[in-house]
Parts: C-alpha cells; structure tokens; sequence
C-alpha cells in the first residue's frame, strides 16, 4: 500500500484561501481601529474645548447671557452662525490686554474669540453653536467635518442631520441645530454646561 507524501495542489489552495481571508479581516480590523481611534481624540479635544468655555464663562460671569445683573448687556457668550457663515468668517484673536485692563464687555469678546479660534484650529473645519442661558443651560454645539460620517435626512443626502421637534433617545445630541445648515458629513455634537 503505498503513502501519499507531500501536500496536494487542493489543500495548498485552501489554506491559501484561509489566509486571505484572515488578512483581509486583519485589514478591515485595522481600518476601524483608526477610525474609533479619530473618533476617540475627537472626543478627547471636545470635552477640552467644552471645559475650557466653561471656565471662561465661570471667570466672567456676571456677564454670562440669563444672569439679571446684567440683563441688557449678557449674552455675549452666545454664539448663532450657520455652517456658512462661520466658514467664510476669519477668527482674529484680539487681545484686550493692550494699553490697560479691559472691560467686562471686552473680555468676552476676546475669550469668543481665542475660543473660536481653537475650536476652529483643534476640530476639523470646527464652528459652534451656542444657545440657553446660564440659570436654565447653555447649549453648546460642536460642529465638525468627519469624512467618515454619512448623513442621511429622510433622502437628502445633501445636509446634515438636523433636529426634529419630537427628538427621541438622545437624538438631540447627535443632530445639528435648526438654522445651521450645516453640509452632510458634519458632524454635530451638542453639550449642555450650567456655569
């Protein structure tokens, strides 16, 4: 009786359809590794961003929008462009430091500013959206390109998600505040802070 020595053309081509397959799910592996790995430094730089406002807010705060010492002046950290807008407006940060103290007022504005500007530097075409006040909630709103990220409205594909009356879950936090209009594949995430 003689003994097969060797391996068969047949085994040599499964074990090679084997170890495509595991390389291809090694490949696919790694391509949604990075991606929550983006996701992940994007969170990181939003909750950086978000505690930074928040201070900035805290350090100011009798001119914080809602708060009744300053009913006719506050709301200056409020913030309500749409995608466009912000997109074709030049952050310039102004320091109110120059030539003696500033103003309240003033430095608000220079806090919007150096604010804006690292959300704009730190986020990926990064704009914000801010509305409340400070006794109810300020609503913040980040908003940033992710290529990764499909939006899909009800067909149209040519927006972002935006929000609906009747939001459910937390549906509020994921979508794009009414008046953006924002571009599909932004992303929009919404905080709320009670300084």
């Amino acid at each position: 009786m003689k003994h097969q020595s060797g391996v068969t053309l047949v085994e040599v081509l499964v074990s090679m359809v084997i170890m495509a397959i595991g390389l291809v799910s090694l490949a696919a592996l790694q391509n949604f590794t990075l991606r929550y790995q983006l996701g992940s430094a994007h969170r990181a730089q939003l909750s950086g961003l978000l505690s930074d406002y928040a201070e900035r807010v805290r350090s100011n705060l009798g001119q914080a929008p809602g708060v009744v010492s300053h009913a006719s002046t506050g709301g200056s950290y409020l913030f309500a462009q749409d995608w466009d807008a912000q997109k074709a407006d030049p952050v310039v940060t102004t320091s109110c430091s120059s030539g003696g103290p500033c103003s309240d007022l003033q430095l608000v504005e220079a806090d919007m500013q150096e604010w804006r500007r690292r959300v704009r530097s730190e986020l990926p075409r990064g704009s914000v959206w801010i509305a409340g006040d400070a006794i109810r909630g300020l609503a913040v709103t980040f908003m940033w390109f992710d290529k990764e990220f499909v939006a899909s409205v009800s067909g149209n594909a040519a927006k972002a998600i935006q929000c609906a009356a009747a939001s459910v879950a937390h549906a509020p936090q994921e979508c794009c505040p009414t008046g953006v209009h924002a571009p599909a594949g932004v992303r929009c995430v919404t905080f709320s802070i009670v300084p």
